[in-house]
């Protein structure tokens, strides 16, 4: 079912706003992370549901924050214990990636997410990667030892 809402004035103005503090509002309760996986939107409530249930299985909890409407599922992630959450946002990411999507949606990985993303991409694809970025960086001066240089490996 395809169904078209189109808000206007004030309604338009309201969802903006609330989707914006939403982020906000997670951080100020104490988040302790904020992701921004991305799945084929035909897999949203999928990964939803198992983001939720490997949240309570770690003890945590994960609330969603932000658009959703182009696959990027944002999630605001509590879990205070360090070792737990890396595991809890391993597993996620790892969800996220088992149903067609990426660790990453929009903000890019960082280097908070690159030890997940070795460990999870396919090898295959990122020594294409590597080289792809040998071509226009054969000096390895951009982002030295972050993600695609012989530093950063597994």
């Amino acid at each position: 079912a395809l169904d078209l809402y189109v808000l206007e004035g004030n309604s338009a103005h309201a969802l903006i706003e609330a989707r914006e503090k939403a982020f906000w509002t997670a951080k100020a309760t104490g988040a302790d992370d904020v992701i921004d996986t991305v799945v084929p939107r035909a897999q949203m409530h999928q990964f939803i549901t198992r983001a939720k249930d490997l949240a309570l299985a770690a003890n945590s909890g994960v609330v969603g924050c932000g658009h959703a409407g182009d696959g990027n599922v944002h999630l605001a992630v509590f879990c205070a214990d360090d070792d737990v959450r890396h595991g809890l946002l391993h597993d996620i990411f790892a969800a996220a990636m088992e149903l067609g999507g990426a660790i990453s949606g929009e903000h890019g990985l960082g280097r908070a997410k690159v030890q997940h993303f070795l460990d999870l991409e396919d090898p295959v694809k990122i020594a294409l990667m590597r080289q792809i970025k040998n071509v226009f960086d054969p000096a390895g001066i951009l982002n030295p030892g972050v993600l695609l240089d012989g530093e950063a490996t597994r």
